[in-house]
């Protein structure tokens, strides 16, 4: 069950927009995913966004008709200062079919409050289907509120060398009093299941991946 998420005043203000189109913001009991009820301008299921697979060494943006993004639900991303008192973010891992140089991190992330800036951070696999080290990372800014389409947040790293068949993670993080969303790709046939990972200290730590198949972020590197 989601609980509805008792904002401070300031918090409150920085959420809500002239046109109090995002009335309530829950998020689950232990905070890490975030659900908002739609507005009068919003839409449940979203369209997909014309990303086209060329261009990109491994995505799950949606590329197709089977690919959507689910307004209304996704993981948690805060910084340690947000009123959720704890640096939330998410990792997907993924295994690129060929091999590559990627200069470019992308993620599907919404803003709820905070000054809307991102970070994204490829890392290696530590060999238990977690993030590993840190290979590069790079900080964007987010041009959607969540509970609308799409807001894809797309990052410069340094040139980075991946293998194929060997698995790396793309992390979504913020820091300072920001909250943001990575809204879940629920209809995913974009691709086959895949381990998630979650840190509650901002990507100092992780927890153990669990597979997943449909409530996974929309991510893609190139």
């Amino acid at each position: 069950m989601l609980r509805k998420v008792l904002l401070t005043s300031a918090a409150l203000a920085l959420v809500a927009t002239a046109a109090n189109a995002r009335p309530n913001v829950t998020t689950s009991p232990d905070g890490r995913f975030t659900m908002v009820m739609p507005g009068k301008h919003q839409i449940t299921q979203q369209a997909p966004i014309n990303f086209k697979k060329g261009g990109y060494l491994w995505t799950t943006l949606a590329h197709n008709a089977e690919g959507a993004y689910f307004c209304c639900y996704g993981s948690t991303i805060s910084g340690p200062s947000s009123f959720l008192g704890k640096a939330y973010g998410a990792a997907e891992q993924f295994i690129p079919k060929s091999s590559g140089s990627i200069k470019t991190l992308a993620a599907a992330v919404g803003y709820v409050s905070g000054d809307k800036t991102v970070t994204l951070t490829l890392y290696s696999d530590n060999g238990s289907n977690s993030p590993g080290t840190a290979l590069a990372s790079g900080t964007g800014t987010s041009s959607t509120e969540f509970g609308f389409c799409c807001g894809v947040v797309s990052v410069s790293i340094s040139s980075t060398n991946l293998s194929s068949g060997t698995p790396y993670w793309v992390a979504i993080t913020t820091g300072g009093a920001n909250y943001n969303a990575a809204p879940f790709q629920v209809y995913d046939e974009v691709d086959d299941e895949v381990y998630l990972a979650y840190t509650s200290d901002g990507g100092t730590t992780w927890g153990s991946g669990v597979q997943e198949t449909e409530y996974d972020p929309a991510i893609g590197v190139k």
